[in-house]
């Protein structure tokens, strides 16, 4: 019988605790709603306008433009077309004047060929340009907010020769970035950019199987874009 009563006991606690967990549960979940909906009612009362969030998407159009596509090497030296892809931006504000972005380029195609010596058309090479800056925002409270950045940039690579020759290019590289821009503000939350980096160490090395040779590339480009985006 002890023991039956103490098992008894055990479970009305274990009950009782479950209860408990259950109305502090509500109650947090209640805390956070209510903060919440205060914030939403204090943002309301001071008109939102997006300017001075944390967080930003933008989405651009770029223009890239490769330092060597129209320059002519005595050495064989593989030149690049420009041309335009898309790229989705994020931005995270940790102060007024500074913040981090990111940017993820679309896979694209251009034209390319491999000049000095004898000419070969390379066909088509693929590039995704991604960089990450850390920029400085000049003027945080004025419609126009021109910035400078510096960062990195991690751009894939990849080659496909339409002739009998085989080539083979290196799948990736990194290096440097250097960033300049504006944002104007539109409307609660919009706004427009324009924006130039420079990507640095974009020099990757391809191998031509059929003579067997290595040649230099110097695409180095500029990326000129302009965009819209939302910030909150």
């Amino acid at each position: 019988m002890p023991k039956q009563h103490a098992g008894g006991r055990l479970c009305r606690d274990r009950q009782t605790l479950r209860v408990h967990s259950r109305s502090l549960g509500a109650l947090a979940a209640i805390g956070v709603v209510g903060s919440l909906l205060s914030l939403s009612a204090r943002g309301a009362e001071e008109g939102f306008d997006g300017w001075s969030g944390a967080f930003q998407v933008l989405l651009r159009g770029v223009y890239l433009e490769p330092q060597n596509h129209g320059a002519s090497q005595s050495a064989p030296q593989l030149h690049v077309d420009g041309g335009f892809y898309g790229e989705l931006s994020a931005a995270w504000f940790m102060t007024p004047v500074l913040s981090m972005e990111l940017s993820l380029g679309q896979v694209s195609s251009y034209d390319s060929r491999i000049e000095g010596g004898v000419a070969i058309n390379s066909g088509p090479v693929k590039l995704m340009p991604n960089t990450w800056t850390l920029q400085y925002d000049f003027a945080p409270q004025s419609r126009l907010r021109p910035y400078v950045g510096v960062g990195l940039h991690y751009t894939g690579l990849s080659i496909h020769a339409p002739g009998s020759e085989v080539l083979t290019i290196e799948k990736s590289q990194q290096g440097w970035v250097l960033q300049a821009g504006a944002d104007v503000r539109i409307a609660r939350g919009w706004f427009a950019n324009a924006d130039v980096r420079y990507l640095g160490g974009l020099e990757p090395s391809v191998t031509v199987k059929e003579p067997a040779y290595t040649v230099s590339s110097d695409i180095n480009p500029l990326l000129i874009s302009a965009g819209f985006g939302f910030r909150w």
